[in-house]
């Protein structure tokens, strides 16, 4: 769990780098999976670097994926920071040029739900090679809304609003609220990034509105595959945990079947 002082850091800006998260082993077991997964995924349209290839791997073939939300080490900071929460995703990402700064979610917590993204790179990187740009405490109103203005108002460069960079080496582990402003740049095509993504459970029914419109977006977003993966959805361990989890994701529709007429955004995730 994090400490007081990055408890404090993470209430007050967002976000919270911790070093040394995953050992040597654990990379290199990502990595491996990461390029067969990938590779697998996208057999038909090989990376050229031309375009994002991205995939959520929580199937049978890629355990370490698969088995990451349930690391106790991920979900208890979960826990810690947002109370209840459930998984949607564990991913992989093969980036292709700059990331304009925007967040992942709305505020409005009837129209958005919020929660926490953990995102760890496989290779070196650092403000002039791709590395995360977050701009502190951006996850809270009036500043969200201030930025949203901002920056729909000019095409400003990335470099040019002020932010942190969230330099990292393999083993570094970045967490920020999925409301927070964030962009990256100078990023060699094929730079690797990976996600696990927690959303706090909703505690009022403005919060189950806000969590119900954007199940059916995940779901939506990711047709015809189902969003939630039928061997990680099979719990063939008996996972408390993750039948909790399960309970949780049926329940607010990330489970449901897409067509309910939603129109879609481009995306890129595709099932594995």
């Amino acid at each position: 769990m994090l400490t007081k002082e990055q408890y404090q850091h993470f209430q007050a800006f967002g976000f919270v780098v911790l070093r040394d998260f995953f050992s040597k082993e654990e990379i290199e077991t990502a990595s491996l999976e990461f390029e067969t997964a990938l590779d697998a995924v996208y057999a038909d349209d090989p990376f050229d670097g031309s375009k994002r290839h991205s995939a959520i791997l929580t199937g049978e073939n890629t355990p370490f994926f698969a088995n990451l939300p349930e690391n106790s080490n991920l979900y208890e900071i979960a826990e810690q920071l947002y109370g209840d929460c459930f998984p949607i995703t564990s991913d992989a990402n093969r980036y292709v040029g700059d990331s304009a700064w925007h967040p992942d979610h709305y505020i409005d917590s009837e129209k958005d739900c919020y929660g926490i993204k953990f995102a760890y790179y496989l290779d070196p990187v650092d403000s002039e090679s791709g590395a995360l740009r977050v701009i502190p405490g951006s996850h809270r109103n009036p500043y969200w809304t201030d930025l949203d203005t901002e920056v729909k108002a000019r095409e400003a460069e990335i470099r040019d609003l002020p932010s942190h960079v969230c330099s990292s080496q393999p083993g570094d582990l970045v967490g920020f609220d999925v409301r927070l402003w964030h962009a990256s740049c100078g990023g060699a095509a094929g730079r690797r990034m990976c996600t696990v993504v927690y959303y706090k459970s909703p505690e009022t029914p403005e919060e189950e509105k806000g969590m119900r419109w954007r199940a059916n977006h995940c779901v939506e977003a990711l047709a015809p595959a189902p969003f939630v993966n039928s061997h990680w959805a099979k719990n063939t361990d008996n996972s408390e945990k993750r039948a909790h989890w399960l309970r949780q994701l049926k329940t607010y529709g990330f489970m449901e079947k897409p067509g309910t007429g939603q129109e879609r955004e481009d995306m890129t995730f595709r099932g594995n």
